[in-house]
């Protein structure tokens, strides 16, 4: 019994962790969010609805059961009731949110519509090195569309996506299409083996550290495509743009 206790103890203690730390690095985004963003306010409720009671229940119960000499919370005999439930709620939410992304927070489908061209504002430059040290310049490509896939090689879903970046690649390259992969600035350990693995071959490069800033990247994957005049057309999102998208800004 003691063994599930402290089993139970370190799991939500890692719950607690895991969850406050994200929150607090998306919830500014929340308030200054991206101008074609529309955030379903309803659904962050929800979420917070859960997220705050199972951080504040788990972080209790978890000082309970783990700091048994302290004799924590020791009065408050449904605290580990209380916790279990909402750590059910949290487990079945965080497989839900690994499976369908970040969009269920946001008014976005993963086949937004374009930008209409009256109101797409310039994309900020941006200059960076891919993998076989060429330099890349966004400015320099002005009369191609663009394809911006913000990633990380950390990133399971960003993994899943990488080869339908490069299929897009390889049905658009020769059409006036590039596609431009930018490695977030951290934890790119391992980044050339899973290029090559892949064999991915349109240019990659890694952020040199203000780039997902630039672009209001707050989760990986994102995307953008830029037009022929440097503006952006469509993004952000965390789902590949259509193929008919794509071909009507090549158009």
């Amino acid at each position: 019994m003691k063994f599930w206790k402290t089993l139970l103890g370190l799991y939500q203690a890692l719950i607690a962790v895991v969850t406050i730390i994200p929150v607090a690095a998306i919830l500014p985004g929340l308030f200054i969010p991206s101008s074609n963003i529309r955030y379903r306010w309803d659904n962050i409720f929800l979420l917070l609805l859960v997220v705050v009671p199972t951080v504040v229940f788990c972080f209790c119960n978890a000082a309970k059961l783990l700091l048994t000499k302290q004799r924590l919370f020791e009065k408050w005999k449904s605290l580990t009731s209380i916790s279990i439930v909402f750590t059910i709620l949290w487990t079945c939410l965080f497989v839900f949110l690994l499976v369908f992304q970040t969009d269920w927070a946001a008014g976005r489908p993963l086949t937004a519509k374009l930008i209409e061209p009256q109101t797409r504002q310039m994309a900020p430059d941006l200059t960076l090195n891919d993998q076989s040290g060429e330099m890349i310049s966004l400015s320099a490509l002005k009369g191609k569309v663009v394809l911006l896939d913000f990633w990380g090689v950390w990133c399971g879903p960003c993994r899943q996506k990488m080869p339908k970046s490069q299929d897009i690649h390889d049905e658009f390259k020769d059409k006036g299409l590039v596609v431009i992969g930018i490695h977030s600035s951290s934890r790119a350990e391992g980044m050339a083996d899973f290029i090559a693995q892949n064999n991915i071959t349109f240019p990659i490069g890694i952020d040199p550290g203000h780039i997902a800033g630039d672009y209001s990247v707050n989760a990986w994957p994102t995307y953008y495509l830029i037009d022929k005049q440097g503006r952006i057309a469509w993004g952000p999102q965390h789902g590949l743009p259509s193929k008919g998208q794509i071909q009507y800004l090549l158009d």
